[in-house]
Formats: structure tokens, sequence, C-alpha cells
């Protein structure tokens, strides 16, 4: 009879001591519109301290005029960052309608 194995994370998760927070906006208090699922798709371009930059796969979870609240996924852990909009870009997910459909 063979031993049934549990589902879910085999071995040693992902380090995560290599993350680094990128520059973000502080959190907007008003106008802020909350996102429904499904959350609109983005690329997101972080920036960060050190002048770094990289672009995410991110979904919209909340907006202002003047900002975006992105979440990704980074070392296996969900991130959040209020970003500037012009940061993001829609992006489409396949099989999934897009805006306006």
């Amino acid at each position: 009879m063979g031993v049934a194995r549990a589902a879910g994370w085999h071995g040693l998760p992902p380090t995560t001591h290599r993350f680094m927070a990128p520059l973000q906006l502080a959190a907007p208090t008003e106008g802020i519109t909350e996102s429904v699922s499904p959350a609109p798709a983005l690329w997101v371009d972080l920036e960060y301290p050190d002048g770094s930059r990289q672009t995410v796969r991110a979904f919209a979870m909340a907006w202002t005029v003047s900002a975006v609240r992105a979440q990704w996924v980074e070392f296996s852990i969900a991130r959040e960052a209020w970003v500037r909009p012009d940061q993001c870009t829609r992006r489409e997910i396949p099989g999934r309608p897009g805006p306006g459909r």
C-alpha cells in the first residue's frame, strides 16, 4: 500500500532575503475606487530606491485619479504598492474578457 502525499508545498520555501520594497506613493484617503472581480490586469513598472526598475505582472486592486494600488507576486508572496498611473499599462490575459467586453 502506497503512502499518500499531502498537497501543498514540497521542499524549502523560496527565500525572501533579496526582496527590496519598491518606491511607492502615500496611500490616498479619499476618492478610492475598489476593484471588483476580476481585477484589471496590468504591467507595472516598479521603481526602487537604488535606481533600478522592474516590470511585473500585476492587478489593479484600487485606484484614484492620481494613484493605483497594484498587487503582484514576488518570492511567492503577494505584494502591494500605491504607484503612479503612468507606471501602469493594461495587459490582457488570454481567454479572459478584456476592457469593455
